[in-house]
């Protein structure tokens, strides 16, 4: 076991260990209770020992009998969330009694009492806005969201991230995906748990943080919720980000339920802008339906009770409004009907198979989720329950439609999801000091294709002129048609089943709560992804030769009608002379295509300690420790080759390649993360500065160890190099497919697999020798104040991370730099594709010809024996801070309100916005493309204000009716400025930082067409560079990654719930109405949400620059440039435009 200690901080760090004098290990749950400590004492002050004290929760009857120690004090744990609970205190004779007692999810609340007179007394605990804030267990950054927030606060989605974001620090990113940022930290960092169960996206494929679409709980099934962006308790694990935290509902001495119908389609929806024509067109027609209830309810009285909930959504997913010409869709592809009747008819007379039609219909999304949860008060010092989960979805994917593409429905599925959740809790009291917590929970995830047809895919692929009958403006370029079973779902299963057992175990001794916590988490993975498995064909018109004929004569495909085409494209079908092909298929003759699955495990030892201390009435400091264990036992399969030494390639200073590089890269692909032991400490402190006026100093700092993406860590057990390969002929290296056909079979389990012809060289992954789970310090210091006006608290607080480990990609197989620039960074091409001659002004690379022809490569240096060669690397690299200012408070009796703003810097080494290695490192825009170096983060909200306000009053009889709206405005997304092609040879468009010249007529770059007497081109460039101040901000240097912003957005989103008489007295019905965007509904110019789009290559990236070459007389670079990239407005699912649904509730 290698034990890592951070060695920023070092010295403070052992300092805590030393105060606690003992090392522990990590859990991985979330506090799913709550707790109420206090002291008794007599009316001037003295502690009271041997108080008995009971503490009842008023609708389930469950009972915690303690007893106060000689100071007085007592401390009950474990108990359920919310409340009403009822404190009986009974010492010799004399009964005090407080009631309306409400606890929130994993804090601790206050209640010391007084006992004075022989007599019982009973008061009613009342909590004013913001009291809350006021405890000894609040240290850290943390939001609590309770019923009131939870029923009056406007959500379409009905998910913890709608409410999540009234934490200041939490911003939702990208709506459409429902991507959640903390601080500017990574959504994948994220964490969401409900009772104790991690019930995230572990592996890593979704943005919105979870496993599918909707949230696995209903939210009518949550009681609380708590936002944790850097909460001290040893519990808290798993992330870096921040946790959202929430405990589902129970059964009490009544029975209570809910039936909720939930409505909206296009009509409750705002129209779609069109930025180039400043037009406005109707939503796409949709419409989305929700059904559920819940029911909860005795058993046996004050004893056992029952909790069940089921929730189906329905939402309609229309089929891409694109078809061939003469069919009814909105986009015509330029492919005629008659050829794709052609083909099909073909398939089925000649192959027996079926690739079905191109008229795809929409299908519906539809998501169910069950939910049954037993709690049992066994005793009055032992409690538990047991809670089981259901998820089950099916989503209808269309792809391979555009206004260049149709697919027919053999190339459609449903991707089919389910996850299930068990977990089971024992809470107990042994003694009045001594309490205890045991859970045990399963997660299993599956997801999978439901593909409509077991095919080889087969891709018809028509270019050159279009139909007679083609509309006008159809696209000319090169149209396809693609059937069968889709390449990447040929083999693709996802399953994961994690198992974890918490122990933890609190001991009160004196003013010191002392805590320590066991526990072991085994999630065992299964990915398989394997493109091709099945075969993957392409069919095209290729030209005629004495070696390649047609029946009907000759043809050139370039000059040809689009019928000769069609007839060309139809007999290669016919006699199966494909114009490229490919297979993958195991390495070895008797190996398995089941060695190219990543199966593993990811396993977590661990153990902490804690003591919290509250030193006097006023002061409370919390010491912890915590070390995980991270386990990987399975190793990658080994790939001798990449573990040769490297031999290092030559080129003269002109770029010229006098060999390439060769060996391997001397990394061994079998290493992983197994053993990567992170100490970590835990300090808080609260301190309270007057008891008059609440006001207090919290803080703390500490090291937190989260998850890295599952996903990233299979890619190392998926890119071996030596598990499976390609086989082909037509693309990839391979040589052309025979001209005599015959290659095609229509059996998925009968293809080619000897082809003839070289293999594909091998993508490798690696990840670097000291790699470990990721790990982020945080500090922070709030400062808190009850104002003497409506109940308003004041809050100022800063909050400080910094990396402790970070990822971020390296591509080993790019070779040494040929060259480097005038600007100082690296170059990776060969000596042709440095001259001028051979680019085109609009910056793309001429490779025929001449000079152009000879070596004209990007990746000079690299080794052809291996393609893409990938190492996570570890980096320190990052750091962040946050400032907060907040007021909250509540008027009127009916009103409650917050209202805040966070200014936030963060960076990061790399954004890690895809699932694949190759994705990451490419989708970086940088200077040098394997540099470790810290920019503004992917998912930086610079400036964020935020304000909510919740309203409610009853004008008649008890049914009240409720207001709530929350405001969002905030700066938008960084972008990063780049040239529009590749400049330096990494083989990646888009991906390289710009320079800018100090100024006009600097002569640094050469701009292409610009003579002594004409600098029309300079002047242009200098004309975007002063319309754009984070180009003119940074002149004569490289701009950074991610140094521009997207224009600032705002947003409004509104409910009106209105209760209603249900069918019993005691029954109610409410109808609420949701409206998101609410000032886009007053105006279509407001709420728009402008951004750079995100491409693959450089992420979010904006251009106007093309680099075409180096002058060799200077060696200055050569610009050619064009408009710059405008902005986007997201719209996809309607974020940018106004929605409104409608809720019907009935409550008992």
């Amino acid at each position: 076991m290698k034990i890592r200690t951070s060695h920023r901080m070092s010295r403070l760090a052992i300092c805590v260990a030393l105060a606690l004098g003992a090392a522990s290990i990590s859990s991985q749950a979330q506090t799913t209770t709550s707790a109420v400590t206090g002291k008794v004492t007599t009316v001037d002050g003295k502690p009271i020992q041997g108080a008995a004290v009971t503490v009842r929760h008023v609708d389930s009857g469950s009972v915690a009998n303690l007893v106060t120690d000689a100071e007085g004090r007592y401390s009950a744990r474990g108990l359920r969330v919310g409340g009403p609970y009822t404190l009986t205190i009974t010492k010799d004779g004399v009964t005090e009694t407080r009631e309306n007692v409400y606890l929130q999810l994993a804090d601790t609340k206050e209640v010391d009492v007084r006992v004075g007179v022989a007599v019982q007394e009973k008061i009613t605990v009342t909590a004013s806005a913001g009291d809350d804030k006021f405890s000894a267990s609040n240290m850290g950054t943390t939001t609590q969201i309770g019923k009131t927030e939870l029923a009056t606060l406007p959500s379409q989605q009905r998910n913890l991230q709608d409410y999540a974001r009234v934490d200041p620090r939490v911003s939702q990113t990208d709506k459409e995906r429902g991507e959640i940022s903390v601080a500017g930290q990574n959504s994948r960092y994220n964490k969401i748990s409900i009772d104790g169960v991690n019930i995230s996206d572990t592996f890593g494929l979704e943005a919105n943080t979870m496993p599918t679409l909707k949230q696995p709980v209903s939210i009518d099934a949550i009681e609380s919720v708590q936002v944790n962006v850097s909460n001290y308790d040893v519990t808290q694990t798993g992330y870096t980000g921040g946790n959202i935290n929430a405990v589902t509902k129970s059964g009490t001495n009544e029975f209570h339920g809910t039936a909720t119908y939930v409505y909206r389609d296009d009509s409750m929806a705002g129209q779609r802008y069109n930025r180039a024509t400043e037009t406005y067109t109707d939503p796409p027609k949709f419409e989305e339906k929700l059904y559920g209830f819940t029911l909860g309810g005795p058993i046996i009285k004050d004893q056992l009770f029952f909790f069940v909930g089921y929730e189906e959504l329905q939402s309609t997913r229309n089929a891409p409004d694109f078809g061939p010409i003469g069919s009814a869709n909105g986009g015509i592809v330029a492919i005629s009907p008659a050829a794709i009747s052609a083909i099909t008819a073909l398939a089925t007379s000649q192959y027996g198979i079926d690739l079905g039609t191109v008229s795809a219909s929409g299908a519906d999304l539809n998501v169910k989720d069950y939910l049954a949860k037993v709690d049992w008060n066994i005793s009055a010092h032992h409690r538990a329950n047991l809670r089981f989960t259901r998820t089950e979805q099916t989503e209808p994917i269309f792809q391979n439609f555009s206004a260049t593409q149709v697919a027919a429905s053999s190339n459609l599925w449903n991707q089919v999801k389910t996850l299930d959740t068990l977990v089971g809790q024992w809470f107990a009291d042994w003694t009045p000091n001594l309490s205890t917590e045991v859970r045990l929970s399963s997660r299993d995830y599956h997801s999978e294709p439901e593909n409509f047809a077991s095919l080889p895919q087969q891709v018809f692929s028509f270019s050159g002129a279009v139909p007679a009958n083609a509309p006008a403006g159809v696209n000319t370029g090169t149209r396809t048609f693609s059937t069968g079973t889709e390449r990447s779902r040929h083999f693709n299963i996802l399953d994961t089943k994690t198992n974890d057992l918490f122990v933890g175990a609190t001991y009160v001794m004196g003013a010191h709560e002392i805590k320590g916590i066991v526990e072991y988490s085994d999630n065992k993975i299964y990915n398989a992804f394997l493109q091709d498995t099945k075969g993957n064909y392409t069919f095209s018109c290729v030209n005629s030769s004495a070696t390649y004929t047609y029946t009907f004569g000759t043809i050139n495909c370039g000059t040809a009608t689009s019928a000769q085409v069609d007839a060309a494209i139809l007999e290669n079908y016919r006699i199966g002379r494909p114009s490229s092909y490919l297979v993958q298929v195991p390495v070895n003759a008797g190996g398995s295509i089941n060695d190219g699955v990543a199966s593993f495990h990811v396993k977590n030892e661990g153990f902490a300690l804690q003591d919290t201390w509250q030193v006097d009435p006023r002061l409370t400091l919390q010491f912890g420790v915590r070390v995980d264990n991270p386990r990987m036992p399975q190793s990658p399969l080994k790939n001798d080759a990449a573990a040769a030494p490297l031999v290092p390639g030559t080129a003269t200073s002109g770029g010229v390649v006098t060999a390439r590089n060769s060996g391997g890269f001397g990394l061994d692909n079998t290493h992983t993360i197994d053993g990567e032991t992170l100490f970590q400490p835990r300090f808080g402190f609260n301190y309270m500065l007057d008891m008059e006026r609440p006001t207090q100093v919290r803080g703390g700092f500490g090291l937190f160890q989260g998850a890295a993406a599952t996903v990233w860590l299979s890619n190392i057990y998926s890119n071996t190099g030596v598990a499976t390969r390609v086989v082909g002929c037509g693309t990839s290296g391979f040589a052309a497919c025979p001209s005599a056909g015959g290659i095609f079979r229509a059996d998925p389990a009968n293809q080619i697999t000897s082809f003839p012809g070289s293999a594909p060289a091998a993508n490798v992954d690696f990840l670097s020798t000291d790699m470990a789970q990721p790990a982020v310090w945080k500090l922070n210091i709030g400062f808190e104040h009850k104002l003497p006006w409506w109940d308003m608290v004041a809050t100022v607080e800063y909050l400080y991370t910094k990396t402790d480990v970070g990822i971020y990609y390296q591509h080993l197989n790019l070779g040494a730099p040929t060259r480097t620039g005038t600007d100082g960074r690296p170059l990776f091409y060969t000596a042709a594709a440095y001259n001028p001659a051979c680019w085109s002004s609009t910056g793309t690379r001429i490779t025929t010809g001449g000079a152009c022809a000879i070596d004209n490569r990007t990746r000079a240096l690299s080794n052809p024996n291996f393609n893409n060669v990938l190492q996570a690397t570890k980096t320190d690299e990052g750091k962040g801070q946050a400032l907060t200012l907040a007021l909250s408070g509540k008027a009127f009796q009916d009103v409650s309100w917050t209202l805040a703003y966070t200014y936030t810097e963060q960076t990061e080494a790399s954004g890690l916005t895809s699932s694949v290695s190759n994705s990451n490192w490419q989708a970086r825009a940088s200077f040098d493309p394997n540099a470790n170096e810290a920019s503004n983060s992917s998912y930086l909200v610079k400036d964020r204000f935020n304000a909510s306000l919740a309203w409610e009053k009853a004008f008649y009889k008890n049914f009240k009716s409720r207001v709530g709206f929350f405001y969002e405005g905030r700066t938008g997304k960084p972008y990063s400025w780049t040239y529009a092609n590749d400049a330096n040879g990494d083989g990646i468009f888009g991906n390289d930082l710009l320079f800018v010249p100090r100024e006009f007529g600097s002569g640094e770059v050469i701009f292409l067409g610009d003579t002594a007497t004409n600098r029309s081109t300079e002047q242009r460039f200098w004309d975007i560079v002063g319309a754009n101040g984070s180009l003119s901000e940074n002149t004569g240097k490289v701009v950074e990654r991610n140094s521009a912003f997207s224009p600032w957005t705002n947003n409004i989103d509104f409910r009106f719930a209105q209760e209603l008489p249900g069918f019993m007295s005691t029954h109610k019905t409410v109808i609420s109405f949701d409206i998101l965007n609410f000032g886009n509904l007053l105006n279509k110019k407001w709420g728009r949400i402008d951004e750079m789009a995100f491409m693959g290559q450089g992420g979010q990236i904006r251009t106007f620059v093309n680099f075409v070459g180096i002058d060799p007389a200077s060696g200055k670079y050569i610009y050619s440039v064009r408009n710059p990239d405008d902005f986007t407005t997201r719209q996809a699912r309607g974020e940018s435009q106004w929605a409104m649904q409608v809720t019907f509730r009935y409550e008992f």
